[in-house]
């Protein structure tokens, strides 16, 4: 009960000082890392890729929020968990929740950066409500339409930043002939203020960002403190 109360507690206002701002504006961009130098990154400090790429982002709004002379310690994260089983990986279609984390800010070393969001995303994975997601959905599809509304709307709304990572092809694909050189994922921010999404295609790890106007209104910036994260 302790778990899914945790997974359905709202979340009144974003804890960023800048990015608090919604609206219906959408700016995109992208940027392309070589999945190897990824790999490499997060191999030398014991960390997976999805852990050197989230915190390469948090790094790089760490860098953002400075540049922008605001001070904060932590945000609001939401990613996507994967729950299906080694047993049911031959099946198909998708078997996700999305996670909610409070992630620090503060942390300047990448090695301790990084080791923290494994240790969250390990934790946020035992959480024994994730498993039931599917009869939450059913018990909320019962729910009136004003209700379910107000409920999603409270997980959504103070959310800072959504990241996830998406496997994609590791071999050369083509298109009516013509080879496939970049595949970009440009996710909805869903009520946060931004959304950075890594597609591995073949060697390279493609990001795309897509943010709320009102959050970031100067996107240039943003993707500069982004590569250097």
């Amino acid at each position: 009960s302790q778990s899914i109360a945790k997974m359905l507690r709202p979340a009144t206002s974003p804890f960023s000082t800048i990015m608090t701002k919604r609206s219906l504006t959408r700016r995109v961009a992208t940027l392309e890392i070589p999945t190897a130098d990824l790999k490499a990154a997060a191999k030398r400090h014991g960390g997976t890729l999805n852990d050197a790429f989230v915190a390469a982002v948090l790094g790089g709004l760490k860098e953002y929020h400075d540049r922008r002379g605001a001070s904060c310690e932590q945000l609001r994260m939401t990613m996507p968990i994967n729950l299906r089983s080694s047993e049911a990986a031959g099946t198909g279609g998708n078997h996700w929740t999305p996670a909610r984390f409070i992630v620090p800010l503060d942390i300047l070393d990448v090695k301790e950066r990084m080791s923290k969001v494994r240790q969250l995303v390990l934790s946020e994975r035992s959480e024994p409500a994730l498993g039931l997601t599917g009869p939450l959905a059913g018990m909320l599809n019962r729910l009136p339409t004003s209700t379910v509304t107000a409920i999603f709307g409270g997980l959504l709304k103070g959310v800072d930043f959504i990241t996830s990572n998406v496997p994609g092809a590791p071999i050369p694909v083509f298109l009516a002939g013509a080879e496939m050189t970049q595949m970009f994922a440009f996710a909805p921010p869903a009520g946060a203020g931004v959304n950075v999404t890594l597609v591995s295609h073949n060697e390279t790890c493609c990001i795309g960002v897509v943010a709320d106007g009102a959050a970031l209104p100067d996107l240039d910036l943003f993707m500069d403190c982004l590569r250097q994260g």
